[in-house]
Order: structure tokens, then sequence, then C-alpha cells
């Protein structure tokens, strides 16, 4: 039984993107040549228009931002035959913003969404929005989802809720299953595209626990699946590109 290649990243958020994972993931396509590729959000940053947002944030420029997401999302869709980009938190900022603020800076969001909708359609990627019940995109029998919860009981939590699944948002590379008599449901953190050390997380302890990362494997036609991931150990990455039937 012949399985569709598929990969899922997430979280480089803009320019804040971790250069190796970036290359790493970039020879990895080129390599592995996945069919269906899954952006499991968070492509941008969005420093500048979080809420409580420091002076030092607002002052970052916004294009550096956006020309580094916009970048990342073309190179990554390059060569999919079927694309999907779901939102996470930091990319719904935008929507929030243009429902929030007033005059030129809600024309500006505004703006910057129709920037996204045109590289999404260019792509021809499906785009889902960061939703807890309609961001959810299903490939056979494994979920994914940008991820709803976060600490030490995230994939638990995502476990309970959606089954088998994968989630970016937490950085981490957790996994955890749960007792179904169907057999278990998997949940599985798949790490980080972007650094692990940014500005705004200095003196968090759960930066700890995050790793660069991302997953792949193989989508059957029963929607049964095999999944793999490939994680940063001392500065390299290690991916297995060619999968034997046994």
């Amino acid at each position: 039984m012949k399985g569709r290649r598929f990969v899922v990243a997430s979280d480089n958020h803009g320019d804040e993107f971790d250069p190796e994972t970036a290359k790493a993931l970039r020879d990895f396509l080129k390599d592995f040549k996945p069919e269906i590729r899954v952006h499991a959000g968070d492509n941008w940053d969005f420093r500048n228009l979080r809420k409580g947002a420091s002076d030092d944030e607002k002052a970052h420029s916004l294009e550096d931002d956006w020309e580094a997401g916009t970048e990342w999302l073309r190179n990554y869709f390059d060569g999919a035959k079927e694309g999907y980009f779901l939102r996470g938190n930091h990319d719904e900022r935008i929507w929030k913003f243009r429902d929030s603020a007033t005059g030129l800076l809600r024309d500006y969001a505004a703006d910057g969404i129709k920037r996204i909708e045109r590289i999404v359609a260019q792509a021809k990627v499906k785009m889902l929005p960061y939703d807890s019940r309609h961001g959810v995109l299903r490939l056979g029998h494994l979920r994914v989802i940008h991820g709803f919860f976060a600490g030490m009981g995230a994939a638990r939590r995502h476990s309970i809720a959606y089954g088998n699944c994968l989630f970016g948002h937490t950085h981490a590379t957790d996994s955890a299953p749960v007792e179904s008599i169907e057999g278990p449901a998997e949940a599985r953190g798949i790490g980080c595209c972007c650094k692990i050390d940014m500005s705004y997380n200095q003196h968090l302890v759960g930066k700890l626990r995050h790793d660069n990362a991302f997953a792949y494997g193989l989508l059957f036609p029963d929607g049964t699946y095999q999944l793999f991931q490939a994680k940063k150990i001392n500065g390299r990455f290690y991916a297995a590109t060619e999968i034997k039937t046994l």
C-alpha cells in the first residue's frame, strides 16, 4: 500500500526564524519531495500588534517580519501538490487588529489581510483560521492544528480534545497518548522553526523545553499514517528521506 508523503512544520515567526532550521527544512523538502505540505501556523510574528506590546516591540520593523514570512511560505509550498496554511495565534493578530483598530490602522490591517490572501492564492494553498473548531485539518485519521493549550500538560489536553493530532504553538516536542477502546490516541507537539531565544521570552523558563523540529510521514489510502520527526541535535538535523516497507 503506497503512501502519500507529507510534511508539517510550524512557528517560524517571520524574521525570528532559525537559520539552521530553515536550511535543514529546505534541504529536506528537496530530498523527500512531500506532495502534501502543511504549515501549522505562526508564519509571522506580528509582535508589533500584540496587546501590551512594549515600546521596543512597537519600534521593530513590521516590513522585515512581512518579507521573511512571505518568503518562507513561498519557498515552503513551492512544488507542493496539496498545501494548507493553518493560521496561528500570532498570524491571527492582524485579523483582530483589523476588527479593533480604527482609521488608518484598520485600513493598514485590512490591506495586510489582502496581502496574505494573495500569497496563499498564488501558492494554491487552502487557509484555515485560528479557531478551535474550524481551524482543524484532517489528513486521514490524523488531525493537524496550530494548538490551543500551553504548558506542561498541553499534549495530553490536545489528545483528549482532538485525538490523534499534530500541533505547534508550544514550540516543544511533547507527546501524550490517551486511552480509548479503539486504541490509544496520541497528540504530538512538532516543535518550532524559530529561534529558541527571542527578546520577549528571555525570562520564561518554559523556553527550556523548546526544540527546533518538524514532522513528516506517509498517509495511506485508508486514512492510516506513519509518522516521523526531525529534530535539531547539537546543531544538526537527522531525517530518513528514504522509507522502506517491510
